[in-house]
């Protein structure tokens, strides 16, 4: 046996032993979808979805649908699939979850640099993010997120990535920020080229393809999100706070929320503004592209109208990705995300209503999740905003 092979073989190992893990915590998952039946609504919706997709039209007359054309491939290969809906649909997002397992490990191995936590966050992942992963379609935009990232040495292929992943579900147009300057304009050229292309595909071939667009526009102050926290608060206190179902969730239905809703997407441009001055500028050229994917994602999740749970799959994918550089800044950031996911779990799906009724322990719990990705936002800008000018790294 060679040196080389010798030194090689533990890391294949320890590879496999990672899958192990990654096969262990999905079954996790999937057994816990069955501990929540309710959660296996989103699923019903999906297949009431099916025949309009099936026919070359989307359901605009439901005000559930908020979601970009390229997602209608992901519900049209499930319906293909001989077996019920919900079977077929798990084994279309254990495909994309074990692409990116693989796409991170593939990152691992051709990197000197690189470390293992990584890897460990993705396989942990159906513990720490819990049932809701089966149960939703994140993980595909999530596909596209990560490899957008992992892609930006070849900025072509990571604007293209993160088109695709736009065409799913919009936020992964974030990706953008991660381009070093000198290969912005490549990146953003095959993004834009991409997403002509895939829409314009579905409007020509479709019906009503971006009718998702007014529903997004009408979300309201959701209850999970970072601005219903201080309602919630008044309701533990004896206040009297009124929530009502809009638009498939659970909004606060008070004066001012417009108002906080707006301050929330101010602030969160006003942060992006900030952001793309730094990338713009070059100051972000030292840091990892990670380590930015997962800033202007937590900067997105936390000014958001909504914080829905399965937000924190997009999170912890990032967080994957961030750490399997060794030259990463956010672990701690990661420590907190990790957190807020397990916290998440609290609230929902086991406590989800008492939000609206006061019941303290949900609460706190509330209270706990908002704090620690509040925190994980203003730790995450500090780490790429002070990173000293250095030697670009890539990824």
């Amino acid at each position: 046996m060679s040196p080389s092979t010798q030194q090689r073989s533990p890391e294949w190992a320890l590879y496999a032993v990672i899958a192990v893990v990654w096969v262990a915590s999905r079954a996790f998952a999937l057994v816990s979808v069955d501990m929540t039946p309710w959660m296996l609504n989103d699923l019903d919706i999906y297949a009431a979805w099916l025949p309009h997709l099936q026919d070359g039209m989307f359901p605009t007359g439901d005000p559930t649908w908020q979601y970009p054309p390229g997602i209608a491939p992901v519900f049209l290969i499930a319906g293909a699939i001989p077996i019920d809906f919900r079977w077929a649909f798990t084994l279309v997002i254990l495909a994309a979850d074990a692409a990116i397992m693989a796409a991170l490990m593939w990152a691992h191995a051709r990197r000197a640099d690189s470390s293992w936590r990584g890897l460990w966050i993705w396989a942990l992942a159906g513990l720490i993010v819990g049932s809701i992963m089966m149960v939703r379609f994140d993980v595909v935009p999530t596909m596209f997120a990560v490899g957008a990232v992992l892609l930006v040495a070849r900025p072509a292929l990571s604007g293209m990535s993160t088109a695709l992943g736009l065409t799913v579900k919009v936020w992964p147009a974030l990706m953008l920020f991660v381009l070093p300057r000198r290969s912005l304009t490549r990146g953003v050229l095959a993004f834009i080229a991409t997403a002509v292309v895939v829409l314009a595909a579905f409007g020509i071939l479709t019906d009503n393809s971006l009718s998702f667009i007014g529903n997004q526009q009408a979300r309201g102050l959701q209850v999970e999100s970072v601005g219903a926290l201080p309602y919630e608060l008044f309701t533990l206190f004896g206040g009297q706070v009124a929530f009502g179902l809009k638009y498939g969730s659970i909004q606060v239905l008070m004066q001012g929320t417009e108002a906080v809703g707006l301050a929330m997407t101010a602030t969160g441009l006003a942060l992006f503004a900030v952001l793309a001055w730094a990338r713009l500028s070059g100051r972000l050229e030292s840091v990892p592209a990670g380590d930015v994917a997962l800033t202007v994602m937590l900067v997105a999740v936390a000014t958001s109208r909504v914080y829905s749970p399965q937000f924190n799959v997009w999170l912890v994918g990032l967080a994957a990705v961030a750490l399997t550089n060794a030259a990463s800044r956010q672990r701690l950031v990661v420590t907190l995300v990790i957190g807020v996911s397990l916290l998440t779990q609290v609230v929902y799906p086991w406590s989800a209503t008492q939000l609206v009724t006061g019941e303290p322990v949900a609460i706190i719990a509330q209270t706990l999740r908002i704090t620690g990705l509040l925190t994980a936002v203003v730790l995450a800008l500090l780490a790429v905003l002070r990173a000293p000018r250095a030697a670009t790294t890539e990824g």
